[in-house]
């Protein structure tokens, strides 16, 4: 009421109120005074008469001021509290919005108790309160930061009858897995609060425990969409705004933030896992053990000596997955078609090395995380022979084939130049071309559509290779595959010269474990005789990278690595026999080819770990699978979707993409598949906790009286909220004022007419 007055309107109000006024003296002062016999008779009666009219000028002055006054009052639509209307009237209507913070921080122990339980204890003792009798008219609202969208309770009365179902919904809500979107919670209330019923005022409820991360605005955020910010605006447009502190101080806290593989996921090979653990407290903690576990295996433990606050200490753990055996093949139908096999895997810290101080650990569900491993039975490699021979030793193929031992997860196939016609190419996920220069054209059409969906292709040529047939097959200047234009054998055939390979100076990942282990060791391989090459030098560095030069004059490239889609090329200057070179034959060889292999098999490898709330999206080949998959969720509870194509217009497509949404809860989620030869296939995800919901830090004292300090708006603690009280909502009451203009000019006019009748 008091800003009322400041109203621009009422301000012309005041001064329209003073027109009546002006009027009367302007008309006491029209006539002029005339002096003759007759006046004395006549001042004689008018003092009989004098006082009655005074008073009932003064009547009707005051009438027509008060009519100058309301018709102000009307224009600026004035409000009025509700607790004031409430003393003429029994309406008293107030709808109390409790916004509940249900993240996983709300499961830290507060006082022996979780804080979610102690939030539900407060709501509770509030509702009870306002809930005294069946007559009043407060409504309330309950809202979930996990989901804004989906309020528990919309819009109900809360009255005696009403308040056991209200209360059940309180007891019945459990935190989210998920993380706090105070941003979006905060302005979906926001945008509810600017669209107000009339009549009705909002009295806001926000149950927080005030951790840092979820008040302070992301990296690149709009300072206007930061939660503090919006806070204040919702308090802007309610009646009253209380934030009401759940949390407590400790935030000692010790997570699993990271699995992840160091290498290739292969049977018949020994693969390392990183486990990441963080000390997200702010005091060391010493001697933590954490346990390693593949699906029900025997669990191995490691243990961080010394973990400082802040710090994420990494440990190795090393598991060997052997290859099933061909009787499990032959019974186990979808195995041997996918050739991969799914594994759980989860790392967790072992309280028990904690002693009896848990403390160091107040947030238990972020102590374990889950990783889903998908294993590949063997690296399927296809080998195309271009100089095939019956002595195993002048093979083309016969250095490559003697990787194929086991350890190296490798399960390669040899084949001729023509037999290459007929494979099919999507049973490999890399290919070799040693000294091969030609393929129909319908087969490198193939060939070139299966590297830009993810395959691998390597070309060595050797003396069998004709420069202009191969050009014209994979070159075809610079649209082939091969970035390489061959032009000529350089070298000595004699073997009396040599040049040597010098790398790069950005080190190639097939490179890596040698030049680390002996950064001269490629320099001293002898390379007598090798192609000759031009290519477009303004690719390199964006599609194209030379990783192995030569020592000739020319610093010839003797190894290119090319992206071509989703897949890669590798061309050798060198032939895969060791007709030119002394390096098949050398300690160097079998590494360097190894690695490389995986490095082209990691070019496809897909994301298996999400976050919760995450999206599942898998591609499916509608030519071998059904359009319908199922996906089986942590808590075995099954929900099916049907494939639909990535671009909405393309119906007809064969690859199209199955979705799953709200990844809600933390762990293993088995999607499979039906064949359309009556198998089934099966992709297994991990869903895990976000790590930064680990960080339990809370705002700081200057901080929760910035955040919380403005009109409207006050922080609180749940003992306190019971002392505080709104006095309801604002009532418009210019229609009531309209009523009141309109009775007093009717009763104006009568009063005037009758008493000028009367004189």
């Amino acid at each position: 009421m008091f800003s009322l007055f400041f109203n621009p309107w009422m301000l012309l109000g005041g001064l329209a109120v003073a027109s009546p006024i002006l009027i009367h003296l302007l008309n006491k002062r029209r006539f002029k005074i005339v002096e003759w016999a007759a006046m004395d008779f006549l001042f004689e009666a008018e003092k009989k008469n004098k006082r009655r009219v005074q008073i009932e000028n003064m009547v009707l002055l005051l009438l027509r001021c008060l009519a100058m006054l309301l018709l102000a009052l009307m224009v600026a639509r004035p409000f009025l509290p509700s607790g004031v209307i409430g003393a003429f009237a029994q309406t008293r209507q107030l709808e109390r919005i409790l916004v509940i913070d249900d993240s996983l921080s709300q499961r830290v122990l507060v006082d022996s108790m979780p804080a979610m339980q102690k939030t539900k204890e407060s709501v509770k003792e509030l509702l009870r309160g306002f809930a005294s009798s069946n007559e009043t008219e407060d409504w309330v609202s309950i809202w979930l930061t996990s989901d804004p969208s989906q309020r528990l309770i919309d819009y109900k009365p809360l009255t005696e009858s009403t308040l056991p179902e209200i209360l059940q919904v309180v007891e019945q809500i459990k935190c989210s897995d998920q993380v706090a979107d105070y941003s979006s919670s905060l302005g979906e209330l926001d945008r509810y609060l600017q669209g107000q019923r009339e009549n009705v005022g909002r009295a806001v409820y926000l149950y927080s425990d005030l951790r840092t991360r979820d008040w302070n605005p992301l990296a690149n955020q709009d300072a206007e969409a930061a939660p503090k910010n919006i806070a204040k605006r919702v308090a802007e447009n309610s009646v009253g705004t209380f934030v009401i502190d759940t949390g407590g101080e400790p935030d000692q806290n010790l997570a699993i933030t990271g699995i992840r593989p160091d290498g290739l996921l292969v049977s018949d090979k020994s693969v390392s896992f990183l486990v990441d653990v963080t000390n997200f407290g702010k005091q060391t903690v010493n001697e933590v053990s954490v346990l390693f576990q593949v699906n029900d295996s025997q669990a191995e433990y490691e243990s961080i000596g010394v973990l400082g606050p802040g710090k994420t200490e990494t440990l190795v753990f090393n598991y060997f997955f052997n290859r099933p055996a061909p009787t499990d093949l032959l019974n186990d139908n979808s195995l041997s078609k996918s050739r991969i096999r799914n594994f759980k895997i989860r790392a967790e810290i072992d309280r028990q090395s904690l002693g009896e101080d848990l403390k160091q650990d107040q947030l238990i569900e972020d102590s374990s995380r889950f990783y889903a491993a998908r294993i590949l039975e063997g690296i399927p490699v296809l080998l195309v022979d271009g100089d095939p021979s019956a002595i195993s030793e002048r093979s083309e193929t016969h250095y490559l084939q003697s990787l194929n031992v086991p350890g190296t997860g490798l399960a390669m196939t040899n084949v001729t130049v023509s037999e290459l016609e007929t494979v099919s190419l999507a049973d490999y996920q890399i290919i070799f071309l040693c000294n091969v220069d030609e393929a129909s054209p319908d087969r490198i059409k193939e060939l070139t559509k299966w590297v830009e969906d993810g395959g691998s292709l390597v070309f060595m040529p050797g003396n069998r290779v004709r420069a202009g047939t191969f050009n014209d097959a994979f070159h075809r200047e610079g649209a082939g595959l091969s970035p390489l234009k061959l032009t000529r054998m350089a070298g000595d055939p004699t073997m009396s010269r040599w040049v040597n390979f010098e790398p790069g100076p950005q080190v190639h990942p097939s490179l890596r474990i040698i030049i680390e282990s002996d950064a001269s060791s490629l320099g001293r391989i002898d390379v007598f005789s090798w192609w000759a090459s031009t290519m477009d030098e303004n690719e390199i560095g964006k599609s194209v990278e030379v990783p192995l030069r030569l020592t000739d004059k020319d610093n010839s490239p003797a190894m290119i690595d090319r992206t071509l889609g989703n897949g890669r090329v590798i061309v050798f200057a060198i032939p895969g026999d060791g007709d030119w070179t002394m390096w098949p034959s050398s300690p160097t060889y079998a590494p360097v080819m190894i690695d490389l292999m995986d490095y082209l098999l990691g070019q496809s490898k897909e994301a298996s770990t999400i976050l919760l709330g995450d999206t599942i999206k898998q591609s499916i080949d509608l030519s071998a699978f059904s359009n319908r998959a199922t996906l089986r969720d942590p808590a075995e509870e099954t929900v099916e979707a049907v494939a639909k194509p990535e671009v909405a217009a393309d119906t007809d497509a064969i690859i199209q993409e199955i979705t799953f949404e709200n990844t809600g809860r933390a762990g293993f989620y088995d999607l499979k598949f039906q064949r359309h030869d009556g198998g089934t296939e099966s992709t297994l995800y991990a869903s895990n906790y976000d790590p930064q919901e680990s960080r339990l830090d809370r705002l700081t004292p200057a901080e929760q009286t910035e955040n919380f300090t403005g009109k409207n708006i006050q922080l609180v603690s749940g003992e306190e909220l019971a002392s505080q009280s709104i006095a309801g909502s604002n009532t418009e009451i210019w229609m009531q004022i309209l009523v009141i203009l309109f009775l007093i000019l009717v009763a104006e006019q009568m009063l005037a007419y009758w008493w000028g009748r009367k004189r």
